[in-house]
């Protein structure tokens, strides 16, 4: 099935399409913290979205966040893998630090009392700005943050 777009989307949901790839890889085959080192995500507080020299940020901060999240969202959704919300919310991370943004990645955890179980979940973010998974993580109380 043919994606209908622009180049710039075609180009960006490539790029996201190779970085789900690359985290699903690097989580898959390395410890955790290995993980994480290879990623250069830190563990930290979350950053506030800084200067660049990329040219599509002449956009809102907000409307290169949405333009991430939809371009990983397209690219998970046509590769031929399930890709949960941790390596969505890292792929965006390493979207966003090739634009030369800041962003945290945050995995928290929501408890269930009914069925007296835990639920994860992952999400991005800039400053405060949503990249990607934030809508779903209102019900989670963030754990830790890894900031790239």
């Amino acid at each position: 099935m043919l994606i209908a777009g622009t180049n710039q989307e075609y180009g960006r949901t490539f790029e996201a399409a190779l970085s789900l790839l690359a985290v699903r890889l690097t989580f898959a085959l390395l410890p955790f913290r290995w993980a994480l080192l290879l990623l250069r995500a830190n563990p930290g507080e979350r950053t506030n979205p800084g200067e660049s020299n990329d040219a599509e940020l002449s956009l809102p901060l907000n409307e290169v966040a949405a333009d991430i999240a939809r371009a990983v969202n397209r690219a998970a959704r046509y590769l031929p893998f399930r890709f949960a919300c941790l390596p969505r919310a890292f792929a965006a991370l390493v979207m966003l630090r090739r634009r030369g943004i800041p962003g945290t990645v945050h995995l928290g955890l929501a408890r269930n009392t009914r069925a007296n179980s835990l639920s994860a979940h992952a999400w991005c973010v800039s400053g405060d700005v949503p990249v990607i998974g934030v809508e779903e993580a209102a019900s989670f109380a963030s754990v830790v943050a890894f900031v790239g």
